[in-house]
């Protein structure tokens, strides 16, 4: 069993509190959901050509790529009811977002010892979390997906944890790169789960253009999206944003990249996968979205994971490694992009998240990698 299992499931007392927290929060975000939103209602536009059979990968929408074509089936019935309203349709993804946030948070309550943890892991992706709600974007499934995930490692359920990774890589792909932590482990039930679900989802919502047709909506839509995301083309909160931000050259951000998965890869090896797996899922959720040629602010709510592995645990004994740990938090809380950076630090200002995700996957890989070893359990 996982080490920072600590609670059982929620009470009856826990369980209605958090129903009134959801609904206290959804009040909150619908009214500001209808009014923005525009992600979700760029999305809608492409579910709409669907019903109608209408060709849906012929551009790419300014400044950024459509959604996998999963979501384009996904979203069909949220654009039936925009037909009549679309403020209602914007309701009710945001309810179902906030279910999806409401789940992560009883999940992960299995794994700390009271709400404090989870309280401060929500407030150091604040901003992430709230930018989604804000655009209607849908991070927030895709952190439960990641969540329910590394509860199913943690209980040894390799197959379902498979599956949730790859519905949360078919949603929004990069995800899938989740995929490669299962094969690094030797999770093979897991990963073929995963691949299956995924490709079957991919191909399988362009059904409605007929076998051939399916294939060639997926190939037009990997063309589009790999033509607008090489390195350097958007001012993405990921490593590749480096480039666009601060000049970067591109071989740069690749070693960057690569520096990022060996730093893992040896935390891995210092971590037990059957008493880590939330450390470890949370510690594969920050690197994927580093390595992301696509990653916006509100991406940076897949660090909730490893918030919570990190929160869970006994403070870290070097001072240093806390000291990171308080600024990682300032950066992917999205504090500091109220106006509280200086002037000089525009560096830092401009790739913000990132600078977060870099220095949070380095507080991760640190605190691994100086606890000693557990000795081997005699057989």
């Amino acid at each position: 069993m996982d080490r920072l299992v600590a609670a059982a499931r929620l009470t009856l007392r826990e369980r209605r509190t958090l129903v009134v927290l959801g609904v206290l929060y959804a009040a909150v975000v619908i009214p500001i959901g209808i009014r923005k939103g525009g992600d979700f209602t760029q999305e809608l536009g492409q579910s709409e050509r669907l019903l109608r059979g209408l060709p849906l990968y012929t551009a790419n929408p300014e400044g950024g790529i459509w959604w996998p074509p999963v979501t384009a089936l996904g979203l069909a019935p949220f654009a039936l009811v925009a037909r009549w309203s679309l403020a209602l349709a914007k309701a009710c993804w945001a309810v179902l977002n906030v279910g999806c946030l409401g789940w992560s948070l009883a999940l992960a309550r299995r794994w700390t010892a009271g709400w404090m943890p989870l309280a401060l892991a929500v407030a150091a992706v604040g901003k992430p979390l709230q930018s989604n709600f804000e655009h209607l974007n849908l991070t927030p499934m895709l952190l439960a997906l990641v969540v329910a995930a590394a509860a199913d490692l943690a209980g040894r359920r390799d197959g379902r944890a498979g599956v949730w990774i790859g519905l949360a890589g078919a949603i929004k792909g990069f995800p899938a790169l989740l995929l490669l932590y299962l094969a690094y482990r030797r999770r093979w039930r897991g990963l073929a789960a995963g691949m299956a679900v995924g490709g079957a989802l991919t191909v399988g919502a362009m059904l409605p253009y007929g076998p051939v047709g399916a294939v060639h909506a997926v190939l037009d839509w990997l063309r589009l999206s790999s033509a607008a995301t090489s390195i350097g083309q958007l001012g993405t909160q990921s490593l590749p944003g480096f480039t666009f931000f601060l000049g970067w050259p591109p071989v740069t951000v690749v070693a960057l990249e690569l520096a990022c998965v060996a730093a893992a890869v040896v935390a891995l090896r210092r971590s037990d996968p059957e008493r880590d797996a939330v450390y470890e899922v949370g510690l594969a959720a920050v690197i994927a979205v580093l390595v992301s040629p696509v990653a916006w602010l509100y991406y940076y709510t897949l660090a909730f994971p490893a918030w919570v592995a990190v929160l869970a645990r006994p403070a870290p004994s070097p001072r240093r490694l806390r000291a990171v740990l308080l600024v990682a938090a300032a950066l992917t809380s999205g504090l500091l992009t109220f106006g509280l950076y200086p002037q000089f630090l525009w560096f830092i200002r401009e790739a913000n998240y990132t600078w977060g995700g870099v220095l949070l996957a380095a507080a991760l890989v640190a605190y691994r990698v100086t606890q000693p070893q557990p000795a081997p359990q005699p057989t």
